[in-house]
């Protein structure tokens, strides 16, 4: 049995990554661990700004995390990739996790003065990280897991 345990009707995934990711999510195992969940639209549901050099010229652009997964007071924003940028990052990759980071850390600053409860927990990973993950987020011990993705960015 599954659980589609987001507010759309449909999750539409852009790689094979992120299937894998959405049939993990569905398990039942996995589905009654967590509140809510959800796959942002390729561009512009939740975007986060970063620049980065092509070679000797600056860029700028914007990227949104694949999901946002909700559990009590946490909620996971995760970026999917394959197993591959684990050995070979491409440096604009790179600048993009570095401005995530620094955005979530401001964000989770700003909900902590406010005085509100609610944390942001940003990862990269790919399908060699899925299972740690998910026994994690099961375990209630998510807000700790750091992904192979993670280490080498």
């Amino acid at each position: 049995m599954h659980d589609f345990k987001t507010p759309c009707k449909m999750a539409i995934a852009d790689s094979t990554p992120e299937r894998k990711f959405i049939r993990q999510l569905c398990e039942r195992q996995n589905a009654v661990a967590l509140d809510a969940w959800l796959k942002s639209a390729l561009q512009r549901y939740y975007a986060i700004e970063y620049a980065w050099k092509k070679g000797e010229h600056p860029e700028r652009g914007e990227f949104s995390p694949d999901f946002f997964i909700k559990k009590g007071d946490m909620v996971y924003v995760v970026e999917i990739k394959d197993d591959g940028e684990i050995d070979d990052r491409s440096p604009e990759n790179q600048k993009k996790f570095e401005y995530a980071q620094d955005h979530f850390e401001r964000l989770n600053k700003w909900l902590t003065d406010a005085g509100q409860t609610v944390r942001y927990r940003h990862n990269w990973m790919s399908p060699k990280s899925f299972n740690r993950f998910f026994q994690l987020l099961r375990e209630s011990k998510a807000n700790v897991f750091r992904s192979e993705l993670d280490v080498a960015l």
